[in-house]
Formats: C-alpha cells, structure tokens, sequence
C-alpha cells in the first residue's frame, strides 16, 4: 500500500481520536451523543484494521515473494545476473 494510504489512514485515526474525545462529556446524558460516539468507534477500529493489514501486507508478501518457489521459467532464468 502506498504511503499516502497509509498517511491517511493515520490521519482518520487521529480525527477520530478527537471526536471520540469531544463526546465522551456527553455520553451519559444524550443517546444520540452514545450512538454517534459508537458510530464513530467502529469507523476508528476499521481504520486501525485496514492500516495493520497495510503494513504488514508489505512485509509479507516481499518475504513470501522472496523465497516462494517458481514452477515457470522466466527469461532471466536464463542468463546469469
């Protein structure tokens, strides 16, 4: 994933962070504060989700990459580098 995905993943994250924090004051006395703040919760769990699988996609599938085995050959298979 490219970093400014991942910029602003961490970016969502942070907004998130501070509308959570904004309406926890009200949570005890409005429901629309407390479905609002749950609203709010999920979308920063996904986000937090989505940039775990980011970041540790990259490191992965380089490393499965690297030693998976090839069944065809490929030209440079050919020539010695």
């Amino acid at each position: 994933m490219s970093s400014k995905k991942v910029l602003e993943l961490r970016q969502s994250i942070l907004k998130h962070n501070t509308e959570l924090s904004k309406l926890k004051d009200e949570l005890e006395t409005s429901i629309l504060a407390n479905e609002r703040y749950n609203k709010i919760l999920i979308q920063k769990a996904m986000c937090k989700k989505e940039l775990d699988n980011a970041l540790n996609k990259n490191f992965f599938s380089a490393l499965f990459k690297r030693f998976a085995n090839r069944n065809e050959k490929l030209i440079c298979d050919y020539f010695k580098s």
